[in-house]
């Protein structure tokens, strides 16, 4: 393979020079799939302003070695394409990053000269999600304007990681569980598993429950939740013995790996501590970092869209309640669940907003799907006043059965 550091001395808009062809891809790409799935003008206008977001990440928003894993997966990228590694060794003995690139490999865009190449592969792969979506009608008018403008989706869909592969293998694996299509959920599992098992140890469990316990078609009742949750907790503490050690272990390693020094890190200690810790950590992880813990203004943003965001469940949640709300009583413990492991082991605030988006775009994707949600506000209007309202004929005759 020849030295790829030359285009890194090619400047801002030289490393963007080489990247328009994949540009021009994903932009027909869009404009195919908008026509052939009738998307309409709007949506279609905010999927081709994703294809821009790649040539406004890495070495604008900060520096490609912030995120120096991209370094990383575009270096075996482009061992697998000069054929130096080939693709069977990096799926079967390669590490997470080599696997990660044999995916990538697999995608029909030409080449990824640049270390921002790779933003490209993961927008077309995030759009070809968006038209299976469409074409399985999961999207609600919420749901669809959620996926579309989640500022941190689309940050980490527009970087070169594997992060979107994750996702998408997620959002099938669930989509097919929906659908009770086991073959399907099966062979996506697989990939999920190897490039990121924690993920997937997190979502096949519950979707294996999902699909075995009906919970797809009658949903949880609030007095299983309820049990489910007091199950949990005596669960927490019963497991503590083991579990505790080998949490503590992830812990320090996160904490060492985000740059903290390992003394410094309180451990959990006792089965008490665990449980408050367990409880908690997870609405931590949703929030995090708060606005007076932000040092910067990237983070102060990341705060203020937390906040937004939160505030979006809320009312997607108060919303699906009044619909369907043993459904959403599932997706609520599926939520907790998930973010309460990471929360426990996550510390870094780019890290848990990298970790925590798949999850927050599942449960706002499956929960207005599942729960019809369509507003999150009810009509401030009385019905007849409203655009298109038609009071109801009046009976002919004088109302009797025979007239």
């Amino acid at each position: 393979m020849n030295d790829l550091n030359w285009v890194m001395s090619s400047g801002f808009l030289g490393m963007r020079f080489y990247d328009l062809p994949n540009f021009f891809i994903c932009v027909l790409f869009v404009l195919l799939g908008c026509k052939a799935f009738r998307v309409k003008p709007a949506v279609q206008f905010v999927l081709l302003l994703h294809c821009l977001v790649p040539f406004f990440l890495n070495e604008f928003l900060f520096s490609t070695g912030y995120l120096g894993d991209q370094f990383r997966y575009w270096r075996q990228f482009n061992a697998i394409r000069a054929g130096e590694l080939s693709l069977l060794e990096a799926w079967v003995n390669g590490g997470n990053v080599e696997q990660a690139a044999a995916l990538f490999s697999l995608m029909p865009l030409p080449l990824a000269v640049s270390p921002i190449s790779l933003g490209f592969f993961n927008t077309l792969l995030w759009t070809a999600l968006f038209f299976w979506l469409h074409q399985k009608r999961v999207f609600t008018p919420v749901s669809l304007w959620f996926f579309l403008l989640y500022p941190s989706m689309a940050l980490y869909t527009g970087l070169s990681l594997r992060d979107t592969f994750i996702f998408v293998f997620m959002s099938m694996a669930v989509q097919y569980a929906r659908e009770g299509r086991w073959l399907p959920l099966l062979a996506v599992f697989v990939p999920l598993y190897v490039i990121k098992f924690q993920n997937f140890f997190i979502i096949a469990p519950v979707l294996v429950i999902y699909l075995l316990f009906g919970i797809r078609h009658s949903g949880v009742s609030l007095a299983r939740g309820i049990l489910t949750m007091i199950v949990g907790v005596v669960a927490l503490v019963v497991v503590s013995p083991i579990a505790l050690p080998l949490i503590n272990v992830f812990r320090a390693a996160m904490y060492a790996e985000d740059g903290g020094d390992g003394d410094q890190l309180k451990l959990i200690e006792g089965p008490g501590e665990f449980v408050a810790e367990g409880l908690t950590s997870g609405i931590y992880f949703l929030l995090k970092p708060f606005p007076w813990e932000t040092a910067g203004f990237l983070q102060l943003i990341q705060a203020a869209e937390n906040l937004v965001v939160f505030g979006l469940l809320v009312l997607i949640v108060r919303a699906a309640w009044r619909r369907v709300p043993k459904k959403l009583i599932f997706w609520l413990l599926f939520m907790a669940f998930a973010l309460s492991i990471y929360g426990l082991v996550v510390f870094n605030y780019g890290t848990a907003a990298r970790y925590r988006y798949p999850f927050i775009v599942i449960f706002v994707l499956f929960v207005c799907a599942d729960c019809q949600v369509r507003s999150l506000f009810k009509p401030f209007a009385p019905a007849h006043w409203r655009v298109g309202y038609r009071r109801n004929p009046k009976p002919s005759g004088d109302g009797s059965p025979l007239s």
